[in-house]
């Protein structure tokens, strides 16, 4: 099982999204994760991190993640520090060589680059975050550093399909009046809800070109061997590793 599926994002750009790689003993957190606060040991998530940065070439402070909190919150990391602990569900930056990234579980991890600026940014968009529009905050906060939405390149990873998402009447609600009716599906005893079909209509929006974005067609809930997901496992469990960055001219 490959560790990582990287995406053809663009030239000097590196994104990819991490699986489970080897299971080993099948318990909630078996495999390959990084995430610190989802109660995974940290002599694991240390050594998963230490392994991601080899396999890119990077600093371990280079590869920044945030604590995520379902929020609409969106940070830009103008210099290499922790995050760990710093609260917000989405990351850009300008930086070179310096990933960053969420941690997902089913909800939809979306990855961006305008390369003729060098801004990328991560998003964690789960359905709160969806409806609050961090979507639509992040690319703006991109553009307020010069990056054009026309020109973004931008990468739906994997995350949960619509036939396995169920849920209540009172989240549908919430959908159909942030207008995404159209990534609710009502005819089963439940709704059901298509969030990555929500993150692309936004990114459309948002002024993304549609031939620029690419979505991933697994399931997380659907390849519990290879992806960890919530729905699938519990909240305890690991989670898939969503990240991006700009080469800088150096590396190689």
């Amino acid at each position: 099982m490959e560790l990582i599926r990287f995406y053809n994002v663009a030239d000097g750009i590196v994104a990819g999204t991490t699986g489970r790689g080897v299971v080993g003993n099948g318990n909630s957190y078996s495999g390959f994760n990084i995430c610190h606060y989802v109660g995974d040991k940290p002599n694991h998530t240390d050594a998963c991190l230490h392994n991601l940065a080899d396999i890119l070439g990077l600093p371990i402070e280079n590869i920044i993640s945030p604590r995520q909190i379902h929020s609409d919150k969106v940070v830009v990391v103008s210099e290499i520090a922790d995050f760990r602990n710093v609260e917000a569900d989405a990351l850009v930056t300008n930086l070179p060589d310096v990933a960053v990234g969420i941690n997902t579980a089913d909800c939809v991890p979306v990855l961006l680059a305008d390369t003729a600026d060098g801004i990328v940014a991560a998003i964690h968009a789960g359905w709160r975050g969806i409806v609050k529009g961090i979507i639509g905050k992040t690319v703006g906060i991109m553009s307020d550093l010069g990056a054009c939405p026309a020109e973004i390149k931008a990468v739906i990873a994997p995350a949960i399909c619509a036939d396995c998402y169920e849920v209540g009447e009172d989240v549908a609600t919430v959908f159909r009046d942030a207008g995404l009716d159209d990534c609710v599906d009502a005819h089963g005893a439940r709704p059901h809800i298509d969030l990555p079909k929500a993150a692309l209509i936004q990114l459309i929006v948002e002024g993304v070109a549609a031939e620029n974005i690419s979505v991933a067609d697994d399931c997380t809930r659907c390849n519990p061997q290879r992806y960890f997901s919530a729905r699938r496992l519990g909240i305890d469990s690991g989670r898939n590793f969503s990240f991006i960055y700009r080469k800088s001219s150096s590396t190689k």
